[in-house]
């Protein structure tokens, strides 16, 4: 099966998934638990796009922690991060993605010691399919702390093509399990 053959699969998968609530509040349960998340000074966290697995829940609780929060914004072909408050606001760019102003405080990944990388399907070697821009495959090749990705069940996919350039998360959190890659 290609990627965006997986794309379509993992679409119909979430559209008619149900006992969605029920399921997101099950990850985020899990990723409060993990000793990366809680050891973390600083975390990246990924503004959930479409029908991805909500990260609103885990940006608040990270603000109760104390913890800085970093979110990403495409500018050109590079993924920046930008130190994210409460009181900052949004804008969305021509995908209806949300992102940070320009005139929010731009920092590096580098500062995070945890990073909720996105995707659409996950094998459970770590291996991720995302959008198909490459901007968190290019923006993690020198990080060095850990790489999370949050997922349903339903994303976990027994196989699909990787590249060269592709970087494994080390973790993958569903709403059944905590996967160690």
């Amino acid at each position: 099966m290609n990627k965006q053959e997986v794309r379509r699969l993992i679409k119909e998968r979430l559209d008619v998934m149900e006992n969605r609530a029920e399921k997101e509040r099950l990850i985020h349960e899990h990723v409060l638990l993990l000793p990366e998340w809680q050891q973390a000074t600083c975390v990246a966290i990924t503004l959930a796009f479409r029908n991805e697995c909500d990260t609103s829940i885990l940006i608040k609780q990270a603000w109760q922690e104390d913890k800085t929060v970093l979110i990403p914004k495409v500018v050109g072909e590079e993924m920046v991060f930008y130190e994210y408050r409460p009181e900052d606001q949004l804008q969305h760019n021509k995908m209806g993605i949300a992102e940070p102003m320009d005139s929010a405080r731009r920092t590096t990944l580098d500062q995070a010691g945890f990073c909720l990388v996105p995707g659409r399907a996950y094998r459970r070697d770590g291996y991720r399919l995302g959008w198909g821009g490459g901007y968190y495959d290019r923006a993690l090749v020198t990080y060095t702390g850990c790489k999370v990705s949050i997922a349903f069940s339903e994303q976990l996919f027994p196989d699909f093509e990787v590249e060269d350039f592709d970087i494994p998360v080390d973790l993958i959190v569903t709403d059944q399990e905590v996967i160690r890659c």
